[in-house]
């Protein structure tokens, strides 16, 4: 497997997921060659519902932290929150070169603009912008970079060559040969890597139960053609800003039913509002839209305008759902829904976001306008089917496969494929995160490190500073609310000088239960009068009493079990 006129070097080879395994997102993977860490990927994932508060997860840094020295790469594949928006995060831990494709450089450094703006935080970034099919050199380690179809432009592989071959990450695709010229793979530069030889392969898994190739059911376009055709007032449509192949597709029936076009992202800082930004000063910008056919945001409500107009309302999975809701309930100032409005939900429900979804759906039914929903089965997200998964491993002919990118039923399912594909079972390997494994002379060891990777709660600016201790008080609060206590004592004589306050908050309904405060209050005031006969107690002691004491009652009388907060003022 060693190229012509190189000299066998007997690397050492290990590889180890940090995020991206058995879950949706978070994706980030470390290849060791020797002693330099190239680093591939580093998104963030949505917390599940229960994570109150918390807004996005990241993995933790302390691995790379510990060796910070042998970083020489971090490779963000594309534009995508889950491979590329942990990476400020990253660079404040480690200082190392990022290279990406072209468009995904120019969002990175919007990212890391906007970052340090809203953190008061400077950044070290040093970016390489490579093309799509580039051929560099990092480190001494030859790095191949190849073009794949995914839902934003710019998407790309990535092949890391060592003395057995080459470590190759498909990133994410599909296969589909009439893409538009941005979103086009490379076959022919994938066959080039795969005859040079391949010691492993890493293939995303979360579209591997899926029969068939992905193509044509991601496409937009022939679901709601007809819908536009028929509808004669505006039309509202709801799209994921991430997915811009969608973007690109709506564009093209705006045009084809001489309709104009309103980009409607209310965070400015989605992905659409950012490659249109991006596009006006782009000599070849990528969502390439003639000004006659710009409508204008102002004029919506408009009766001379509107029948015309089609409104592109795109957002984040977590935050779109919710703009619609404020739509129907008539909270956005500009877009009212009325009747004649033709609403069209191209935005498939995601993990973690079912609840808002249905009631954004219940909503749109309630409203006059006509509601055209397409669900998941309708419209496949751009990620590799059974068919897809196929392709790729007879392009690459992989002597290790790798499956990466989803839960763990998904990587099942990719194992099968594999199989079926002639990969011996002893030569599939699938991997949780912190699992580390090592290839010595080309053969990977039985043997496995297992490294502890947490994940990290970011809230607000807060990083890793909410634990599950906090979670489950938001929990405790949501589900009982809380109690508080208040007394007043004399700092001499320790008898209660004031009269006892107790305040409570999404616990039980005052009026019927005001026997519950009043007899939470005579257990606080008892517990508090032992400092009379005991003034050598700790307040802390007494708070302590106050509220097992009280909790034990509540519990017993209730059912529930708010938060409890005794407060003990000495004047």
């Amino acid at each position: 497997m060693k190229r012509k006129g190189e000299k066998m070097k007997n690397d050492v080879i290990k590889f180890i997921p940090m995020g991206g395994q058995a879950e949706m997102g978070k994706s980030m993977y470390c290849f060791e060659i020797n002693d330099k860490i190239f680093i591939i990927d580093s998104g963030f994932r949505f917390p599940d519902s229960d994570k109150l508060g918390v807004d996005i997860i990241i993995p933790s840094f302390t691995y790379l932290e510990e060796r910070a020295d042998q970083v020489a790469a971090i490779i963000i594949t594309h534009g995508h929150d889950d491979a590329m928006a942990a990476l400020p995060y990253l660079l404040q831990s480690i200082h190392a070169p990022v290279y990406a494709p072209q468009l995904t450089a120019l969002l990175i450094k919007q990212m890391i603009e906007r970052f340090q703006r809203h953190n008061h935080v400077k950044i070290d970034l040093d970016l390489h912008a490579v093309h799509r099919n580039a051929s560099i050199d990092i480190e001494g380690v030859p790095v191949e970079f190849f073009p794949v179809t995914h839902s934003i432009p710019g998407s790309v592989g990535v092949a890391l060559w060592t003395s057995y071959g080459y470590l190759v990450y498909s990133g994410e695709f599909i296969i589909d040969f009439g893409a538009p010229k941005e979103f086009q793979c490379d076959i022919q530069k994938m066959m080039e890597i795969g005859k040079k030889g391949v010691l492993a392969l890493l293939v995303e898994s979360s579209g591997a139960k899926h029969d068939g190739y992905t193509s044509p059911n991601h496409k937009l376009t022939n679901k709601i053609d007809h819908i536009f055709e028929d509808s004669y007032e505006r039309i509202i449509i709801s799209s994921y800003a991430q997915n811009v192949f969608r973007t690109q597709e709506i564009i093209e029936l705006t045009k084809k039913y001489k309709r104009q076009i309103v980009f409607y992202g209310r965070d400015k800082y989605d992905n659409t509002n950012s490659l249109l930004r991006i596009a006006q000063r782009s000599k070849k910008p990528v969502l390439n839209v003639p000004d006659s056919l710009l409508g204008d945001k102002e004029k919506i409500g408009q009766p001379q305008y509107d029948s015309n107009y089609v409104i592109l309302l795109s957002g984040s999975p977590r935050r779109i759902y919710h703009d619609i809701c404020d739509v129907i309930d008539g909270g956005d100032d500009l877009l009212k829904l009325r009747k004649g409005d033709t609403f069209i939900v191209a935005s498939p429900v995601l993990p973690g976001t079912e609840k808002i979804a249905n009631k954004a759906h219940n909503g749109l039914y309630k409203t006059d306008a006509h509601v055209h929903l397409l669900k998941n089965k309708d419209l496949f997200s751009m990620h590799a089917s059974k068919e897809d998964l196929k392709v790729i491993i007879q392009i690459f002919k992989p002597k290790y496969y790798i499956p990466m990118k989803g839960e763990y039923q998904h990587f099942i399912f990719n194992q099968q494929i594999a199989k079926d594909m002639g990969i011996p079972d002893d030569h599939i390997i699938i991997m949780d995160n912190g699992e580390r494994v090592t290839f010595e002379k080309g053969e990977l060891l039985q043997s496995r490190d297992v490294y502890e990777i947490d994940d990290v709660m970011i809230d607000g600016i807060g990083i890793g500073d909410v634990g599950e201790k906090v979670i489950d008080d938001r929990i405790q609060l949501a589900n009982d609310g809380v109690v508080i206590v208040g007394l007043t004592i004399s700092r001499e004589t320790k008898e209660i000088v004031a009269q006892t306050d107790c305040q409570s908050r999404g616990f039980v309904y005052l009026k019927d239960s005001e026997y519950v405060i009043k007899h939470v209050i005579e257990i606080c005031e008892k517990v508090v009068g032992q400092l009379k006969d005991n003034p050598d107690m700790e307040i802390a002691e007494i708070r302590s009493m106050m509220k097992e004491q009280s909790m034990k009652y509540i519990i017993k009388e209730t059912g529930k079990k708010p938060v409890f907060i005794g407060v003990v003022v000495e004047i």
